[in-house]
């Protein structure tokens, strides 16, 4: 039995997917998200370091990021509407970035920002030791893991300073950010079905047409969005459309460390978001004067 009573359908409903749901329901689509885990936001975004920045290596990319820093600050007022289990929480930290070899001393970056308008601030070394002075300025490259013999060791050079973004931080729980997008959109007449899996994607004349769910039952709707997280490929493949992309996605589990600050100094109050290609980390505090500390692997 096929039924077509949505616009679009979603296949995900992480915190891009309810994110999507929201902005075309409230241009009036019908919309549909499709989850198979029990609510919004348990998937990969759920384990997400949930930070906000505005840097990236293209200046679509950053612009859309810089205008993101908006509606977090002002997240009350853009979900619009109440949540029962309350509201996620945007700390507003800002991102520093250290300067290496690795980034060309982030030249690129300073450009990309100078053209969108983005604010940052160009620290010497001491303006980094003034303002984080539980970090080293001595370079380590290149990255080593843990059971290389030089691990920890300086090499014998400094690094060039940092950049400074205030217009950066991190979100305190994104899966409640996701669940705030979930009731939001949901005020503007959107639908969410969880523990419900796609099996196939149903195709007319070249494009997708629907979904076809594990129960047998077909959905039909003139647009079907993939944002299934990190086993999105899957669903590449049911529409048939992975052999034709320059660019593959597949899953890749990923930790982070949740370690706590050192002693004598309150990252999780004078801390900001921290990256340093150096030794390939990136940080930013967390609750109870802790660090969560990620790879960039």
């Amino acid at each position: 039995m096929a039924t077509r009573d949505f616009d679009a359908i979603i296949i995900g409903a992480g915190i891009i997917g309810a994110a999507l749901a929201l902005g075309l329901a409230r241009k009036g689509w019908r919309t549909l998200n499709v989850d198979r885990l029990p609510a919004a936001g348990y998937g990969s975004t759920s384990g997400s370091c949930a930070i906000i920045r505005p840097y990236y290596s293209t200046v679509d990319g950053s612009a859309l990021a810089y205008e993101s820093h908006f509606y977090w600050k002002a997240w009350a007022d853009f979900v619009g509407v109440a949540d029962e289990r309350g509201l996620a929480r945007y700390v507003d930290c800002g991102c520093l970035v250290m300067k290496t070899e690795g980034n060309r001393h982030l030249a690129h970056i300073a450009a990309i920002m100078d053209e969108i308008g983005c604010p940052y601030e160009d620290l010497s070394p001491d303006d980094v030791r003034a303002r984080l002075p539980i970090v080293t300025l001595d370079s380590f490259a290149p990255p080593k893991r843990p059971e290389d013999p030089d691990f920890g060791r300086p090499n014998g050079r400094t690094l060039a300073g940092a950049l400074f973004f205030p217009t950066g931080g991190y979100v305190t729980d994104p899966q409640l950010a996701s669940h705030n997008l979930q009731r939001a959109a949901e005020a503007k007449g959107a639908v969410f079905r969880f523990r419900t899996a796609v099996t196939d994607i149903v195709k007319e004349g070249g494009r997708a047409a629907g979904v076809v769910l594990e129960s047998g039952e077909m959905i039909r709707a003139p647009v079907v969005v993939n944002v299934a997280g990190p086993h999105s490929f899957k669903i590449n493949r049911m529409a048939g459309v992975e052999a034709g992309m320059k660019i593959r996605t597949r899953a890749l589990r990923h930790e982070v460390c949740h370690v706590p600050a050192p002693g004598g100094f309150d990252f999780e109050h004078r801390g900001c978001v921290y990256s340093d290609n150096d030794i390939a980390v990136y940080m930013r505090p967390e609750h109870g004067n802790h660090i969560l500390i990620g790879s960039e692997d």
